[in-house]
């Protein structure tokens, strides 16, 4: 994870300037994107799910952006060793949902956003399910680099903090990292 850490760090250091000099009035993301999450205990310390990740920004002008996002994530688990012996294996399914909001600063083609909201959690497993509505939030940032007039390539990283609490128990902190790429459509520019 940190030469992961250290990629996105150099790439963020060493990024050429944009093409040209229009700003969008929108910006639309859409692509793959990767999470390594807590969990709390339930399962290994750490487990890692993949999904999609889309947002949309609107930019009032030159550095400074509303941002709204959210993601998905999906995993299935081969829990085993239960000792007992009416259940030798299970299969348990997870998803995430999560929805954010916030500011966007662009130093194009570099940008940092503080996005804030709830999160989705839920599972099924032998038949039932469970899942919890809890707060989430995301600080980190991406860059964006051009190949047209109104499309880019986008690599993004956050660090994700989110607050879960099932069958009555207090809610939990978890503390996540995610990963995105895809494709940015920007249109309305103005210069």
């Amino acid at each position: 994870m940190s030469k992961f850490a250290a990629a996105i760090l150099g790439t963020l250091l060493f990024v050429g300037i944009a093409c040209g000099q229009e700003i969008p009035r929108v910006e639309v993301f859409g692509g793959y994107s990767y999470v390594n999450a807590t969990t709390v205990g339930i399962l290994n310390n750490r487990q890692s799910a993949n999904g999609w990740e889309a947002s949309v920004s609107g930019n009032f002008s030159k550095h400074f952006a509303v941002e709204g996002d959210v993601s998905a994530y999906y995993q299935t688990y081969l829990v085993t060793d239960f000792q007992l012996t009416s259940f030798p294996s299970l299969s348990v399914r997870f998803h995430d949902y999560s929805y954010m909001v916030g500011p966007r600063v662009n130093f194009r083609p570099v940008f940092v956003h503080a996005l804030f909201g709830g999160d989705h959690l839920g599972g099924s497993f032998a038949g039932g399910s469970v899942s919890d509505n809890g707060s989430a939030a995301a600080f980190g940032g991406g860059v964006q680099w051009p190949f047209s007039s109104h499309w880019a390539i986008r690599g993004s990283g956050d660090y994700m903090r989110m607050r879960h609490g099932f069958f009555g128990q207090p809610s939990l902190r978890q503390n996540n990292f995610r990963a995105a790429a895809g494709i940015v459509y920007s249109f309305g520019g103005r210069h």
